[in-house]
């Protein structure tokens, strides 16, 4: 029988505890570099449980995030997915899984138990057991002495990793019991929830805080979970997109929307808007159906413009680079569309009058679709920022517009009366739960801040952004290193506010080429030469 165990009540959002709203992330693309690995010095097991919270950013199969090798035995605890949503669970070389569908961007709580004496062995997904195995190692134990692995497959101790069985996402609250916990206890630590860190009377032998103790090679490293605001956990966290020069088609965030089973008239979509882009024709979302790749597109096209269903509608207003604006598309099958910057109307017209969009497609924020999910172009990708993001159900009113704008107020959210009036269709906080694809991050605090966003977790900043005072203008000088920050083609002013959002920036090298100013971002205030056509700007701060 599994082992029985008392509960304890729920730790609830207690931020002191370590590890609590801390989580591991494991960036693409597939590598062999991002792991945490060491030697847990465990004894040999008769009873073993396994549970974390996942969320997986890949659509493939066979990858795994705990792997636990012994000499001779390098599949001595496998966690992962041999195929696509077939959980497996390895134990000494047999493994056994359960088919339960594993979708990208969700977090799951998965649980693999196992009690030696009666050769029971349970995965459970969710706090319900999804799979359950009699006669398994009967009689057996997990050996002694080995070295444990998050985020890679040992394929020897310690090594031998394989990219295409990396694990790519995130991984939460991860520990390791000496016993089976039996389906009570595995159905709390579930019903706890994401945020209330429950627990059991019995201690983990690995508990999530001692991997997080550990050093994280390569890119992995351990961000802020959704348990600061509840409520909303979105709030201060800037969508960002890498400048226009590091601009590419793998720089997004893509999901398929619940958007309702009937095609749709009547919606909205308003966001706050920051571009890093002196160029033209680039959109920031692009909304596409089976058969029209143009159901829904937001951008610039030469000007600021509302593509629904192909049609299009073009306001005369091209936005300025570095500076913040609150944007609304608004449209009604019959009662034609609205665009409104700083919440003010600047075009309004018919726009695919008496069409409905289809529902079932695919969202895409930072590329324009040129075929349903795909057929992205470099030139047409968003660089820049976004925030407060949100789609309603209805054709918002010139009040309701003034309303999310809020006199400019930047950390304001969706007003209460459009919750409670079920008019929020896609929220920014359901973006914010997506693992972004490319270069593409959510930053809050002083990262956002420096990229001309309003700090909004409360917390007063000391210095004023971009001190004019602080730039020096080197005239016949240029500035050459290998840092790879990219460029910004515009006005030297829109140059020096990216190079002092990108941090690292240190000296701009600014000269003509091909009729346009290109000033080239640098690290470094090293190797400086004279160059007559060439002028460098150095932030001295």
């Amino acid at each position: 029988m599994l082992a029985t165990t008392t509960l304890l009540l729920v730790v609830g959002l207690v931020l002191g505890d370590v590890g609590h709203n801390q989580i591991l992330d494991f960036p693409g693309p597939a590598n062999t570099e991002n792991y945490i690995s060491y030697n847990p010095d465990l004894p040999a097991l008769t009873g073993l449980t396994v549970c974390a919270w996942q969320q997986k950013s890949y659509s493939d199969n066979k990858r795994y995030w705990f792997s636990y090798a012994v000499p001779g035995t390098d599949n001595e605890i496998i966690l992962g997915e041999r195929e696509t949503g077939l959980y497996v669970f390895y134990l000494g070389g047999s493994s056994f899984g359960a088919n339960v569908g594993a979708p990208e961007n969700q977090w799951v709580h998965v649980c693999a138990a196992w009690d030696s004496e009666s050769g029971v062995a349970v995965i459970s997904v969710n706090g319900e057991a999804a799979a359950t195995q009699e006669g398994f190692k009967q009689g057996g134990s997990v050996r002694a002495g080995g070295n444990l692995v998050i985020g890679q497959e040992q394929d020897s101790v310690g090594g031998r990793f394989d990219a295409s069985q990396a694990f790519l996402g995130r991984l939460y609250n991860i520990n390791v019991w000496d016993y089976a916990l039996n389906s009570t206890d595995v159905a709390f630590l579930y019903e706890t929830g994401f945020c209330g860190y429950g627990s059991t009377e019995a201690d983990p032998i690995i508990s999530y805080a001692d991997l997080l103790a550990q050093d994280l090679s390569g890119a992995t490293s351990v961000i802020d979970g959704p348990c600061i605001d509840l409520e909303d956990p979105s709030n201060g966290q800037v969508l960002r997109f890498p400048p226009q020069s590091q601009a590419s088609t793998a720089n997004f965030l893509q999901f398929s929307p619940d958007l309702g089973s009937e095609d749709f008239g009547e919606f909205s979509i308003c966001t706050w808007f920051f571009k890093t882009y002196g160029d033209q024709s680039r959109y920031f979302l692009s909304y596409a159906v089976s058969g029209e790749h143009n159901a829904i597109i937001l951008g610039e096209q030469a000007t600021l413009g509302f593509w629904v269903n192909g049609a299009k509608m073009l306001t005369d207003i091209l936005l300025e680079q570095q500076r913040w604006y609150h944007l609304c598309f608004t449209r009604g099958s019959d009662s034609g569309a609205v665009i409104y910057v700083d919440g003010a109307k600047v075009k309004e017209g018919d726009l695919a009058k008496g069409g409905l969009t289809k529902t079932g497609g695919v969202m895409n924020i930072g590329q324009e679709q040129d075929s349903m999910g795909g057929s992205y172009d470099a030139s047409q990708a968003f660089a820049g920022s976004l925030y407060n993001l949100n789609m309603f159900n209805v054709k918002l009113t010139d009040d309701q517009v003034a309303q999310i704008y809020a006199n400019g107020t930047f950390c304001e959210m969706v007003p209460d009366e459009m919750w409670e009036s079920e008019s929020v269709m896609i929220a920014y906080k359901d973006l914010f739960s997506l693992i972004p694809d490319g270069d593409v991050m959510f930053d809050s605090g002083e990262t956002s801040w420096r990229h001309g966003a309003i700090h909004c977790q409360g917390t007063d900043l000391d210095e004023d952004a971009h001190k004019p005072d602080c730039w020096q203008t080197e005239e016949g000088r240029r500035y050459k290193d290998n840092s790879n920050l990219g460029y910004i083609v515009g006005d030297v002013d829109a140059a020096k506010a990216a190079c002092y959002a990108y941090g690292k920036c240190k000296t701009l090298t600014c000269y003509m080429k091909n009729g346009e100013q290109r000033c080239d971002m640098l690290s470094t205030y090293e190797k400086q030469k004279k160059d007559n056509k060439k002028t460098s700007y150095t932030y001295r701060c």
